[in-house]
């Protein structure tokens, strides 16, 4: 199969210890309805199969990086968002697996919204089975509701997103390597000030739950550097906020996303007056 040109978009594809499911991951990105596509796959030290597979794959458009030291999820994306050719670049885990239409339609939004820089998707959740366990659509699409969201919250699931690769770079946005868990939300909350974010109500991926997962390894850490993203990010509005205090605003606004109010007054005005100072600033 030869490659006809530059690809219009890539996708890189982090993978350590994933040898189950990673050849079901790099084979639906290759399998994209478009064809000039690059799948990037950083081997981020894996002790498995992994190097083997993939050295097995007989595909111009799979480009491997191969990494002697474990850098962690966030290090081995810089890697790939860095050698990537695609002006677009779709994230995927190697334990997912991407819909063949993937590539196509979010290369077609953002012909049609050159203001955004990120995209994100409704996805299915998938064991280990490939069983469908349910599907999770966007409670929100829109930018203004998705900006504000990422106050609390990552707006988009990092796994079926694709982002402007020129503007990461130009703006000098990468994933912080100091978390193994928390690297995809401060890395969208960094973005996003540079551009507008969107939701499609596709399901474009399929998130697989399996008990090997590197997030599930690292869920203890995971909450407290949620709520210390989350801080960061209030405090950017001119509000004093430490994690305790980020972590319980973030449960009013999924209450509120819920059609819920809370019954601490004080808190739920703190929480109204972070919507009025965040609708006061200009969008990107």
């Amino acid at each position: 199969m030869l490659r006809l040109g530059p690809p219009r978009i890539s996708f890189v594809i982090p993978a350590w210890n994933q040898e189950r499911f990673l050849i079901g991951a790099v084979g639906s990105a290759l399998s994209q309805t478009i064809h000039d596509i690059e799948v990037v796959v950083v081997d981020d030290a894996s002790t498995d199969a992994t190097p083997h597979m993939l050295a097995a794959i007989d595909d111009p458009r799979l480009v491997v990086q191969r990494l002697e030291k474990n850098l962690g999820p966030g290090g081995a994306r810089n890697l790939g968002l860095e050698v990537a050719m695609g002006p677009i670049v779709a994230f995927l885990d190697a334990d997912d697996v991407a819909m063949p239409e993937r590539a196509e339609k979010q290369l077609a939004f953002f012909a049609d919204h050159p203001d955004h820089v990120l995209v994100g998707s409704a996805y299915g959740v998938i064991d280990e089975a490939d069983q469908v366990l349910r599907i999770e659509r966007p409670v929100e699409s829109d930018d203004t509701d998705l900006r504000f969201t990422s106050l609390f919250l990552s707006p988009v699931h990092l796994t079926t997103s694709a982002i402007r690769a020129d503007v990461a770079r130009a703006q000098g946005v990468a994933f912080p390597t100091d978390s193994k868990i928390v690297e995809d939300y401060r890395f969208v909350s960094k973005l996003i000030r540079h551009g507008k974010v969107a939701n499609l109500p596709d399901v474009l991926t399929y998130y697989r739950r399996h008990d090997a997962m590197t997030s599930r390894q690292f869920e203890a850490e995971g909450w407290q550097g949620f709520a210390e993203a989350s801080a960061q990010n209030i405090q950017a509005l001119g509000v004093e906020c430490d994690a305790k205090l980020a972590a319980r605003l973030t449960q009013v606004h999924l209450g509120r996303l819920q059609g819920k109010k809370g019954e601490d007054d004080l808190l739920e005005r703190l929480y109204d007056t972070l919507k009025e100072l965040h609708a006061a600033q200009a969008t990107p």
